[in-house]
């Protein structure tokens, strides 16, 4: 046992006119960084020079740190406050910079802090997250609503981040922003309004490219006179940025979660759980690991995104639950039919109603270390900020503006904050009913008792029945409507009091959907997800009704990764992944999460050999970039070599196989509904009645397939590999300027082990960055695929036996410190597929050959 003692230097106190610091300096650190000998403490002065009296003061927050192999953290202490002490103190160790990069960017001080940006992307982040105002809401919330005990968490959750650093000094921060002058204390609120930030990622969050910049016109601009007559807008303008909203991409901020009960379990007793979130490696939305335990009251064990208190996904002695991100809306957009009279007041059924506007002002730190100023104005409409976007922008007709469910949704820290006290799905379906605090998610688990349960209990917008037929009707004869749908968001007449979100009882907001009326089901065999709508949860069945299209469609196609999930978890058990019985056991379900498998593989690749066999020449287009020049050449393409490594491909996208290469450059060329439906790739046509198995038959014309199969020889040859290379010398990461090769495939692949590409981050933190494609519409660079997203925190927990067990890797290391071995010692063991037995039990903890315990105190 290793005990670090300048953690707890703060701890004893000696009265004699004088504090007497304990045996480790604290460090000078920057000046904006206050470094008290004894913060926190109370001193009196004895006025003797015979005796010197030494008080002991008890420390407000004590918890006990066990950091086992690969860094994992283990907190232990008496009260939940010290819990919380310890996991804010362990954030700071692990990832010292992440939590106040991101307070400075909801807060929209960023600009103070980093400077304008390149471009000016500070300076528009601000004003977006001044005019999205979470900051003043969750404030307000934290002193009004917040019910004590998170505000006790929160409160020593900051107070173990900000001890941590006073340790250290910023100077030495843990990350990039060592040194950095906006790394200073927080204050909990500025916590709690990061936390309450998060909920916003599939709303407000996606929309700040667009918000803040919003203004009335003087003078119609002339890049919106290009109109479609009977919308108003700018139809390309408005699809591109429709498109480059990403809500349609929220799937690859996506997961598998399955949930096996007794029934598909060997023994026939408990359940096994897989938690897959996919996530990125790089910048905030990575998670940590960590046990948290208050003897007697609780003891859990699990991950949560980067400076948040808590477990998110996770399990306790009784139950285990993940969380996929939901198909569903998190929000509305409205198009406000302007007054001619002003363009600051909009019709309401024929009323005029003012906007409302605030004057917002920014500093932003200069070059040559000036700070100055800049003001704007920041409008609103009843339903919330108004809108600058593509195609529309704000003329004297019509602007856009939305409404988020989430905004006001301090539930959801009141929800997670009680989630270690669940001990089986009754609890977790209870505490789900009382606060209907899930923001963004599909909830998937399984208990001791071998129960199982899906739901989409996540923040949905109320539209009552009227509206909805309304809206329907409009996919139908409004092109705008329907291009906003088609890219992920619901647009709705801002004008007709009618698309105003219905208040129904039982929900924790107005205008939002109640937990009773959410898709769940509750079963004994298996449930998953896969980020697909509700409507498929298993293989078996179907999950209908009356739910409202918010909640997302029902009848529709699977995406190739939700019909891969569906393959090997059915009772069929077609790819036997279950094992000759087709019941799972833990080793089972491991090996089957990173089987890597592709679906369209599966499907096609028999019908593209016998092809190319019969037709080795292919003759190929001009392929034309976005700007009209030619990115490859005409050719006549020898499809020999590529057809004889295919027919020697099991389809499977693990280090050692040559043809994943092939494969996902020709699919690369299909759009997202060619493998939905009847057409290049398929026969027959969608089935509702059978969604996981259709369509599948190969179509009859196998061109398309020897088109892209030509294609993709040219493609690869272009970027210099060659036809037969493995997996594993083309698709890599690069950690701590590490080459590590990479298994596992793309949503397109059909692959259930999702690794990709991402430029998704937020973080001011430099990061890897990849090179040009080597040709139009592929994701191949000359240095191969470069992954920096997908399956991050992958887990499974088994309830068969007498005591949980659980085993987890953390792809990217618990670790934001490029310098550490734990900075890639798990990316290597995700590569070669060598999951770690987590630690979860005082047996388990105490063995371990890594084991380090120092304790940390404060006040």
């Amino acid at each position: 046992m290793i005990w670090h003692y300048c953690v707890v230097r703060w701890t004893w106190v000696a009265i004699v006119g004088v504090v007497v610091a304990a045996s480790c300096s604290p460090g000078d650190g920057p000046e904006s960084i206050a470094l008290p000998t004894s913060p926190d403490t109370t001193s009196t002065t004895t006025t003797t020079t015979t005796t010197t009296t030494t008080t002991l003061v008890p420390p407000r927050y004590e918890a006990t740190i066990r950091r086992t192999t690969d860094g994992v953290p283990h907190i232990t202490g008496e009260t939940i406050e010290d819990v919380a002490y310890g996991q804010g103190w362990v954030n700071g160790e692990d990832h010292g910079c992440t939590l106040s990069d991101q307070v400075i960017r909801v807060t929209g001080t960023r600009a103070a802090a980093l400077g304008p940006g390149t471009e000016g992307e500070n300076v528009q982040s601000d004003f977006a997250w001044r005019a999205i105002d979470i900051a003043s809401i969750a404030a307000d919330d934290f002193e009004n609503i917040a019910s004590d005990a998170v505000v006790a968490q929160f409160e020593a959750y900051t107070a173990g981040w900000n001890a941590q650093l006073a340790d250290i000094g910023g100077e030495r921060a843990t990350g990039w922003c060592a040194g950095a002058a906006w790394v200073r204390p927080l204050k909990p609120v500025d916590v709690y309004i990061y936390a309450r930030s998060v909920a916003l990622l599939a709303s407000s969050s996606a929309l700040v490219p667009y918000l803040g910049s919003a203004q009335p016109p003087t003078t119609q601009p002339i890049g919106l006179r290009r109109r479609a007559a009977a919308s108003g807008v700018d139809l390309s303008a408005f699809e591109r940025g429709a498109t480059e909203l990403g809500l349609n991409d929220l799937g690859n901020l996506g997961s598998n979660g399955w949930a096996i009960g007794h029934e598909r379990v060997a023994g026939g007793e408990g359940g096994l759980l897989l938690a897959n979130p996919h996530f990125p490696w790089e910048g905030e939305l990575r998670f940590a690991e960590v046990q948290l335990t208050v003897p007697g009251k609780f003891d859990i064990y699990g991950a949560n995104l980067l400076g948040l208190p808590g477990v998110g996904i996770g399990f306790t002695d009784g139950v285990a639950w993940t969380h996929t991100v939901s198909a569903g809306k998190r929000m509305t957009a409205y198009n406000l039919t302007l007054d001619p009279a002003s363009p600051t007041s909009y019709l309401l059924d024929g009323v005029s109603v003012p906007m409302t506007s605030t004057e917002a002002t920014i500093d932003i730190l200069r070059a040559d270390g000036t700070v100055d100023t800049e003001t704007r104005t920041l409008w609103r409409s009843e339903y919330g900020p108004v809108i600058d976007f593509p195609g529309v922008g704000w003329t004297n007709t019509n602007v856009l503006t939305f409404r988020d469910a989430n905004i006001d949704n301090d539930e959801f820290i009141e929800q997670y904050a009680l989630l270690p006290t669940v001990q089986s799905i009754d609890d977790l379906i209870a505490l789900n009913a009382e606060y209907e605090g899930v923001p963004l998610f599909n909830t998937v688990a399984t208990d001791s008792k071998g129960n199982v349960w899906y739901a989409d209990t996540a923040a949905t917008p109320a539209l009552s029945a009227e509206a909805e037929q309304l809206y329907i009707g409009k996919l139908f004869t409004d092109p705008v409507t329907k291009i906003a749908y088609d890219q992920g968001v619901v647009l709705l007449d801002g004008s007709d009091s009618r698309m105003r979100w219905a208040n129904e009882p039982g929900a924790r907001d107005p205008g939002l959907v109640p937990f009773t009326d959410l898709p769940q089901v509750e079963r004994t065999d298996y449930l998953f997800n896969a980020n697909d709508s509700f409507w498929v949860p298993s293989a078996e069945f179907t999950l209908t009704g009356p739910y409202s299209i918010m909640n997302g469609e029902q009848g529709t196609a699977l995406t190739m990764r939700t019909r891969q999930n569906a393959a090997v978890l059915g009772d069929a058990n077609t790819t036997g992944l279950a094992g000759t019985d087709g019941l799972f056991d833990a080793a089972e379900v491991r090996a089957a999460a990173l089987e890597n498998t592709g679906r369209t593989a599966t499907l096609l690749r028999s019908a593209a050999v016998t092809a190319c066999k019969a037709s080795p020449l292919v003759n190929v287009p001009d392929l034309l970039a976005d700007d009209g020049t030619v990115s490859l050449p005409a050719a006549t393409v020898d499809l020999t070599t590529a057809c004889s490594v295919l027919a020697g491909w099991d389809g499977v996208y693990d280090l050692d196989r040559s043809g994943p290469m092939i494969w996902r450059e020709m699919m690369d060329q299909f759009a997202d509904a060619d493998f939905e439906r009847a057409g290049p790739l398929f026969a027959d046509a969608f089935d509702p009645a059978n969604p996981t198995s259709t369509p599948s038959v190969p179509a009859a014309d196998p061109g398309p397939l020897l088109q892209a199969m030509g294609r993709a020889v040219q493609t690869i040859t272009e970027a210099g590999f060659a036809l037969d290379t493995t997996l594993g010398a083309a698709q890599f990461t690069e950690r701590a300027e590490t080459r590590i090769p990479i298994h596992g495939g793309t949503n397109r692949d059909g692959v259930t082990n999702v690794v990709s590409w991402s430029d998704s981050s937020t973080s001011s933190e430099p990061a890897p960055q990849r090179g040009e494609p080597v040709a139009a519409g592929s994701s191949l660079r000359g240095e191969g695929y470069r992954i920096n997203f997908g399956t991050s925190f992958i887990m499974t927990v088994d309830f068969t036996g007498d005591q949980v067990q659980a085993w987890a890797l953390l792809v990217y290391g618990q670790t934001g410190d490029r310098t550490s071995p734990l900075f890639d010692i798990q990316t290597e063991q995700f590569s070669e597929k060598q999951w770690r037995e987590v630690a979860f039990t005082e047996a388990q903890i105490a063995a371990d050959p890594d084991l380090d315990t120092y304790t940390v105190v404060g006040r």
